[in-house]
């Protein structure tokens, strides 16, 4: 999640757009206007401007402003340069992890602001205690004041700073796992920004929109808006931007099933995240290494990458990330069958988790204990407010007068910049129409086929149960029935025995008519299947196999009881199952072979291996056999992934990934 801090959003935006960066020049600047300065509110403003410019470049010096204009403006009885100071001070504060003092400077700025009706200057500290609230994992108290912030804004007629807190209020509730609310407010700011050509907060607004997108598994989408983001923060030279897209373009990667792409960026946001010392999003970029080797079947890289980014994070006191850690190693060892593993390291995530409770709950222990304190002060500061406002009266005048003069400049500004960027955006908004426009028919085309596929195997598993149960209840009575009168002949009638041998031989292949009938109908649609479900009919289908003493066969099952799954879904999974025993018996030249199933979520992960012979896949790709063919059609039609690994001499092993079973 980004959240944007605006500290003197419109004065820092005049000087962007007015040509004075690169930082050493809005620097030298800033220096030369404080040398001649006398000590009145510009003295203020211009240490003000040094001290939010050093804050990306040296703390230090922009802890050593924001002391100093705070003095200052407590002498001029100054409101606003007092506020400021401690909301400055807090967010170096916050930029350090610490959150519980950056929090007590902060409510004390509110205090001042809202004491002195300062309107925007308060918007703006409402803005960035929100921000802290949120580092500290109190979303609903963050929530609470940047609706204050909009509210002010609102007011205000304030699009720009509306844009801001859109995009932050997204934030939240992405957080709170509401992600329908947060993509319409990432949307309403990325709209607003977009409308007003401002560059300041897109990039966090079109981030919180992707977060939004991925978590509504809208996964196109969110590659169109992180693919612009990503060239966005590209030109800004935003590192830190640039891998929260990253790490995002990986999650939709991983959404669209697309692991051929996962690598690549992975690896180049892991050498952005170095670059930055940005541990963070080191941890999610071996998160990604660990799709794409899970993916590839390389289990023993998965598992060193997720316990990798398991110590980096819990080195760096990351816990959210830890947390993500924990679900990758646990869904490592669910893939390499590992069973212990997994409840292990499920385990450990279920105990963060529930450390993140207990800690969420000392901190609101601790905030009270802060407004506690603040309110011990607050006599001084109303004393202190009688005099500030004698002095308001005397500035007031003179600072409307430079507000007046800096909008003028920044419209002029604007207008020019507006200009500019709106072929560009225009541009951008039209590819990305076309881009969405195109996928929905790739989605529409890829719908249909797979209405038609489920028709045909809808139907072949009707018309197999149905020629099943004729062949069974039908005709197979009737040969019973057969049966049993000629015996009941043959007890009373006097046969010779050159007839008794015919005779015998007729009752012979009867019996041996009627278990054909038998087989072709179990073959047709298995009755186990029908009756007792899934998990039941293969395990009655390997325990047979294993019975013939063709192969040692085993079967296993991880979870498989607690799917749902329809009737067609069920005859589908059964058919590549006894396709794939089959293949062993008849081509592998096996002595053991393994069954795996194993539930994961809502998808199914089919494993089939053999010790036999193995073959060359090249074989597949000119193979026209209708074995392999309905079995890829099958898997084709569950929405999966079919991979064969094999060698010769030793063996094949087969692995299938279905995904939306419940459907």
């Amino acid at each position: 999640m980004r959240q944007v801090l605006f500290i003197l959003f419109i004065s820092m935006a005049a000087l962007n757009v007015s040509g004075q960066t690169p930082w050493e020049k809005n620097r030298d600047s800033l220096l030369k206007v404080l040398a001649g300065s006398k000590e009145d509110t510009s003295r203020v403003w211009a240490m003000l401007w040094l001290g939010y410019g050093y804050a990306d470049n040296k703390p230090d010096s922009a802890v050593y402003y924001a002391k100093a204009f705070g003095i200052l403006s407590k002498r001029l009885r100054y409101p606003v340069g007092m506020a400021y100071s401690l909301s400055m001070q807090a967010m170096l504060f916050s930029n350090q992890d610490k959150q519980d003092e950056a929090l007590a400077l902060d409510l004390e700025a509110v205090d001042i602001g809202e004491k002195a009706h300062l309107k925007i200057p308060l918007a703006n500290l409402y803005n960035n205690t929100a921000i802290i609230y949120s580092a500290k994992g109190d979303p609903s108290e963050s929530l609470e004041y940047y609706l204050k912030a909009a509210a002010v804004y609102k007011q205000t007629g304030d699009s720009g700073a509306m844009a801001f807190i859109y995009s932050n209020i997204s934030g939240v509730y992405n957080d709170l796992k509401e992600y329908q609310s947060g993509y319409s407010y990432a949307l309403k700011g990325v709209t607003l920004c977009r409308s007003q050509h401002q560059k300041h907060g897109f990039g966090a607004g079109m981030v919180n929109l992707s977060c939004s997108l991925i978590n509504l598994r809208r996964f196109d989408s969110a590659l169109v808006v992180l693919y612009e983001t990503k060239e966005f923060a590209m030109e800004a030279n935003d590192k830190n931007e640039l891998v929260d897209v990253m790490a995002n373009i990986d999650y939709a990667y991983v959404g669209l099933g697309k692991f051929s792409l996962i690598k690549a960026n992975a690896e180049e946001l892991m050498s952005i995240a170095k670059s930055v010392d940005n541990n963070d999003g080191i941890c999610y970029a071996l998160f990604g290494l660990v799709e794409y080797s899970l993916n590839e079947k390389q289990y023993t890289k998965a598992g060193r990458y997720a316990l990798n980014a398991l110590q980096i994070a819990q080195k760096s006191g990351l816990i959210h990330t830890v947390l993500d850690a924990y679900k990758e190693a646990s869904e490592v060892e669910l893939a390499k069958g590992n069973v212990q593993g997994y409840e292990r390291y499920d385990a450990s995530k279920d105990s963060i988790e529930a450390i993140i409770l207990s800690d969420k709950i000392l901190k609101n222990t601790q905030e009270l204990e802060a407004k506690y304190s603040l309110n011990q002060k607050q006599s001084e500061i109303d004393d202190l407010n009688k005099q500030q406002k004698i002095q308001e009266l005397t500035l007031r005048q003179r600072d409307t007068m430079n507000w007046a003069l800096a909008i003028s400049v920044l419209v002029m500004a604007l207008i020019g910049f507006m200009y500019s960027r709106n072929y560009r955006q225009k541009k951008n908004l039209l590819l990305a129409k076309a881009l969405l426009q195109q996928q929905r028919i790739i989605d529409f085309e890829r719908e249909t086929q797979l209405m038609a596929a489920q028709a045909v195997l809808q139907g072949q598993v009707q018309e197999r149960t149905r020629l099943a149960k004729d062949l069974h209840d039908g005709l197979g009575s009737i040969l019973s029935s057969t049966k049993y009168s000629f015996a009941h002949m043959k007890d009373h009638m006097v046969i010779t025995k050159e007839n008794a041998g015919v005779f015998e031989r007729s009752m012979s292949m009867l019996d041996r008519s009627i278990n054909e009938l038998r087989r072709v109908a179990h073959n047709m649609m298995p009755e186990a299947l029908m009756k007792f479900g899934l998990d039941t009919a293969l395990k009655d289908f390997c325990g047979s196999i294993e019975q013939s003493g063709a192969v040692q066969l085993t079967y296993q099952s991880f979870g498989l009881d607690e799917l749902p799954i329809t009737e067609v879904y069920s005859a589908a999974v059964y058919r590549i199952v006894q396709e794939l025993v089959n293949n062993i018996l008849k081509h592998a030249d096996a002595t053991t072979a393994l069954v795996q199933l194993i539930r994961k979520r809502d998808s199914l992960s089919i494993t089939v291996e053999d010790n036999g012979k193995g073959f060359d896949t090249n074989i597949l790709q000119n193979n026209n056999g209708i074995g392999y063919l309905n079995l890829r059609n099958r898997v084709t039609y569950l929405n999966g992934t079919l991979d064969i690994q094999t060698e010769a001499g030793k063996g094949t092993s087969v692995n299938i990934e279905l995904s939306n079973m419940a459907a």
